[in-house]
């Protein structure tokens, strides 16, 4: 037995091992890729394993140690082609395409890993590809090349793959795909010069390593720039929330109210510190809170407002269920645009702000109503900037935290509803 390949077997699967404990423990990649690459490196140990176990038994005679060395090799030559089937997924999938697993690309690969998973089970009834004797010896038969042809065509399917979709990935990912197509076919085209040296096994691992710290180097580089953006979002919601207007004109009704009831000021004063407060807490904020945490921050910003307008603005709730999440701020600037472009955009200038709640079988919604004077969807007025930004931040931070979405429903003189839909499996 050759002390060489006793080192490439122990090193592949105690690299194997690391690099799936690795995968299990990080928490920046996407699940998605999490997922495949747990799959990923358990289908490698095993290949790796089984290689290494069909080795040690080799100089072992008998019909017995023959059926293990039998077992061992089909359970290496599964993996082994499963890796570059994993691969086709892998690529196609990263690439962005959607309805990957429809393309010529993959149904391709599938049909010919399945036609070498046929001739595999062939072989084992038969010698014409290979055989292990009763004495435990390999032999390859007259038609073994017919079994290498599916996984050299698969291995081509790939390049062609990865070659007309090379403008798609970025450095990190062309750097990853090109050493796991590259390696282990280098490794294959030197284990013919060189036979008796696991190379494709050594070859195979590396390339396995190389594909996993590149593209998890990607996916580090992508998690710290969705968070730079997300904090970006958070400060542009707040700023959004806390304009001078509204400063300027609660302080002015808080001081009135100072001379005539000093008591109602006192209160409106302690409300107004806390609607500050939950918008600079909700910076920090980064995933779904309680819908009542939510609703509690609308209602100061309501009841202020209504400081302000007194008799002309009426807030009416109808709450049937609150036992959700939902990202912060994202009610809030809702009911601030019912009141400025809903009540007071009204010809008499008052009117009533209703928030509502549902539950349906797959998500919760929550509507912001008022009974303004409404408007065209279709020819919608996007002059006021600030308005318009807040929507839309409203829309983005929505579907970052919880995969939702913003809908405005709105007609001339019916006034406008906006609804936020929260899928239950995202919150």
């Amino acid at each position: 037995m050759n002390p060489l390949n006793i080192v490439i077997s122990i090193s592949g699967i105690v690299l194997g091992v690391l690099s799936l404990v690795q995968v299990l423990m990080n928490r920046l990649m996407e699940p998605r890729l999490r997922r495949f690459f747990t799959g990923f490196f358990c289908v490698l140990i095993v290949y790796v394993a089984s290689n290494f176990i069909s080795m040690m038994v080799e100089s072992y005679e008998g019909a017995a140690w023959a059926i293990v060395t039998r077992v061992f090799i089909f359970i290496e030559s599964t993996a082994s082609s499963l890796l570059m089937l994993l691969l086709t997924d892998l690529l196609l999938y990263t690439s962005g395409e959607k309805n990957y697993r429809r393309t010529p690309a993959f149904i391709l690969a599938l049909g010919l890993w399945f036609v070498y998973m046929a001739l595999l089970t062939f072989t084992q009834f038969t010698d014409v590809i290979y055989t292990i004797s009763a004495e435990n010896n390999y032999r390859r038969g007259p038609l073994y090349p017919l079994l290498l042809v599916p996984p050299v065509l698969l291995m081509l399917v790939d390049f062609i793959a990865f070659l007309k979709r090379l403008g798609l990935f970025n450095h990190r990912q062309r750097g990853a795909f090109a050493a796991f197509l590259l390696i282990p076919t280098g490794a294959m085209l030197l284990q013919m010069q060189y036979y008796g040296v696991q190379l494709i096994v050594f070859g195979t691992t590396v390339a396995a390593f190389i594909l996993f710290v590149y593209l998890l180097s990607d996916q580090t580089q992508r998690f710290y720039q969705r968070e730079q953006e997300n904090e970006h979002l958070r400060v542009d919601i707040m700023l959004s929330q806390i304009q001078p207007h509204f400063l300027y004109n609660t302080l002015g009704a808080i001081q009135s109210l100072c001379r005539t009831e000093p008591e109602e000021a006192e209160r409106m004063v302690a409300k107004f510190a806390r609607y500050l407060r939950g918008n600079m807490d909700s910076i920090a904020e980064r995933k779904a809170i309680p819908f009542e945490k939510e609703l509690e921050h609308t209602r100061l910003y309501l009841e202020l407002e209504q400081l302000r307008y007194e008799d002309a603005l009426s807030v009416s709730y109808d709450l049937p269920v609150t036992d959700f999440r939902i990202p912060t701020l994202t009610l809030q600037p809702l009911a601030e645009n019912a009141v400025r472009h809903g009540v007071r955009g009204s010809l008499t200038g008052r009117g009533t702000v209703t928030i509502s709640t549902a539950e349906h079988p797959d998500c919760f919604t929550v509507t912001v109503k008022d009974d303004g004077p409404g408007f065209d969807p279709e020819r919608q007025n996007k002059s006021d900037g600030r308005s318009h930004i807040g929507l839309e931040n409203v829309r983005e931070r929505l579907a970052r935290v919880s995969g939702g979405r913003l809908e405005i429903r709105s007609a001339p003189d019916e006034g406008t509803s906006a609804v936020i839909i929260l899928p239950k499996g995202g919150v």
